[in-house]
């Protein structure tokens, strides 16, 4: 709160400084320190970055957290050679948390979870929504970006229903979650993916063939039959789960 308090104070000093010297076309900063400068350019450099026409960025292979390297917004991306010389372009990925990314990477595994993806390259130009705690990767090379608008809300209004609230992991049947028939639902924070194994061994193949659903805002719930023995994991983020149902997805 203290530090929120201190940035609206420094914009608004500079407001007020722009507009006491707007008629002499000068700003004079002589009376604050080097710090005090160095912190409202900052939080100029942010607050030019969010808006629309702003400042223009020139980012590099690697991984930024919105919200924190970099504004939420939706971006124009063009192509920037600035990595990989031998690839000609470079490719995207945009997960919704932290623990979405970091599973992702541990794996090494690219292509069996949810996440906006996709590569540009030559003179086009790619548009991207970036939403707060999501992360962007950036990959071979890098992008020239400029934040051409805000975001739109998130969400439709769902709300998930009672029942018990299973975090992400993976727990063993007749354990640590009794046997039977379950609905599973959507928490209504960020996607989730509902696995089944038949056993341990199943569970711990990273070529496995258990069988899987993804819940998120499109598709909200689903059934599961769970008998002695299975393996269930839940990744990226909790769900919902209640008593009755039946096994429906693939």
């Amino acid at each position: 709160m203290k530090k929120q308090l201190s940035i609206m104070l420094a914009l608004l000093l500079v407001l007020l400084l722009c507009q006491a010297s707007v008629a002499e076309g000068n700003l004079d900063f002589t009376g604050y320190t080097l710090d005090e400068l160095l912190e409202i350019r900052s939080d100029l450099i942010e607050e030019i970055a969010r808006r629309p026409g702003g400042e223009k960025l020139s980012l590099g292979s690697g991984q930024y957290k919105i919200g924190e390297d970099l504004p939420a917004g939706v971006y124009s991306f063009r192509f920037l050679q600035n990595g990989d010389d031998d690839v000609s372009r470079t490719d995207y990925y945009v997960y919704e948390n932290e623990s979405m990314y970091r599973y992702d990477i541990d794996r090494l595994w690219l292509g069996d979870m949810p996440r906006v993806e996709g590569s540009f390259k030559g003179d086009g130009e790619t548009r991207i929504s970036l939403y707060p705690g999501e992360y962007l990767s950036l990959r071979y090379n890098g992008a020239e970006v400029a934040r051409i608008g805000n975001v739109p809300e998130r969400g439709n209004g769902y709300t998930a229903p009672d029942g018990t609230l299973i975090p992400k992991g993976t727990y063993t049947v007749g354990e640590e979650i009794p046997a039977g028939s379950y609905r599973i639902y959507f928490s209504g924070t960020t996607t989730s993916r509902v696995r089944v194994f038949q056993d341990a061994e199943e569970a711990g193949s990273i070529f496995n063939k258990g069988k899987e659903t993804i819940l998120d805002w499109n598709n909200t719930e689903g059934t599961v039959t769970l008998t002695e023995g299975y393996v269930l994991r839940v990744e990226y983020t909790s769900i919902m789960m209640t008593k009755g149902g039946g096994f429906t997805f693939d």
